[in-house]
């Protein structure tokens, strides 16, 4: 977890402090749901979206919402 994290960190440029934290700014919430979905998606690990929730304190639909937005920005972004 932490090595996704710091890894979004390091290219998004933003502070773990202030991805785990509450900022909602664009580049903080881009840099947050792209960690969601690297968690989702991670193929050592099994992340519900209702883990991710709790491991951020945040509701599961949040995190739904946030990994499909991180889904959308990357298909227009390769098409």
């Amino acid at each position: 977890l932490l090595h996704l994290a710091a890894d979004v960190c390091r290219a998004r440029g933003v502070t773990l402090v202030e991805l785990c934290g509450r900022a909602r700014s664009q580049s903080v919430a881009q840099a947050r749901q792209e960690l969601w979905w690297r968690l989702r998606h991670d193929p050592e690990r099994s992340y519900s979206f209702a883990d991710i929730g709790r491991l951020f304190g945040r509701d599961h639909s949040t995190v739904l919402l946030g990994v499909l937005a991180h889904e959308r920005r990357s298909a227009a972004r390769s098409a």
